[in-house]
């Protein structure tokens, strides 16, 4: 269960993390990752990130439908697709905190090496750096609802327009947290929230809230800051997954 006061500062983070995902195409999980596991748990935090992130995704698709590469989106999401099974079981098998200190630590390793990476005249974009990265993004999605920061240091090292990220993860994270969560459903039946329906509405006007927004400012955001906001929002999550890590850990020592 939820109350109004929890529900508020959901809808909150909600807004904050629609916004981010709309402008620079990731940070939805980065933000949401950490309150979805303080407000509902952590085994419910992954499919609840997940419900969200399908219908603020789904809400951008008109505006920025002519900027997909779809192209480009299938060479992620086919990879990621069967990663993602394989991260549902190793989520089964191995604590969930070892887990986000593992992933955060990967994270943030990823995106400093990218950001040195970006100092050079080099392209990383061939087939086996996408195929790499979509397995790297579904798997840690379905194991701690966090692949946010793989798709930096991709968008890093690929030198990804800015305006077509933004645009191409939209179906992106639409179609992979579809198929995260019916496999949920399958593998790891347990933990889904357990709210009332106003709850569910609320959190729902708040990402259609942020979308609109997001729609408003987003041509005004210019390609080097969307850059550093990928690494700042990138290295911040896998700090925050880390931490998350450690407190698991120290509550139940």
């Amino acid at each position: 269960m939820i109350d109004p006061v929890t529900l508020l500062l959901y809808a909150a983070a909600l807004f904050v993390a629609t916004v981010a995902q709309r402008v620079i195409g990731l940070g939805f999980g980065l933000v949401m990752g950490p309150v979805s596991a303080i407000v509902a748990g952590p085994i419910a935090a992954v499919p609840l990130n997940c419900i969200f992130a399908v219908v603020a995704c789904t809400l951008m698709l008109p505006g920025v439908w002519r900027d997909i590469d779809w192209r480009r989106m299938a060479w992620l999401l086919v990879p990621a697709i069967p990663a993602s099974v394989a991260g549902l079981l190793l989520a089964r098998v191995v604590s969930t905190d070892a887990l986000r200190i593992t992933i955060g630590i990967v994270a943030i390793a990823g995106v400093l090496v990218s950001v040195a990476f970006t100092r050079t005249s080099h392209t990383l974009d061939g087939a086996t750096t996408r195929l790499v990265s979509g397995v790297a993004i579904g798997g840690f999605n379905a194991a701690v609802g966090v692949g946010a920061p793989l798709v930096g240091a991709y968008a890093l090292v690929s030198r990804w327009d800015a305006r077509v990220l933004a645009a191409t993860m939209q179906p992106f994270w639409v179609i992979l947290n579809l198929v995260t969560l019916g496999q949920r459903a399958v593998l790891v039946p347990e933990g889904f929230p357990q709210w009332p329906w106003w709850a569910w509405l609320g959190s729902g006007a708040a990402a259609a809230a942020g979308t609109v927004f997001a729609h408003r400012i987003a041509h005004r955001i210019s390609p080097s800051v969307a850059r550093w906001t990928i690494v700042v929002l990138s290295l911040i999550g896998g700090a925050a997954v880390i931490a998350t890590g450690i407190a698991g850990i120290a509550g139940t020592a």
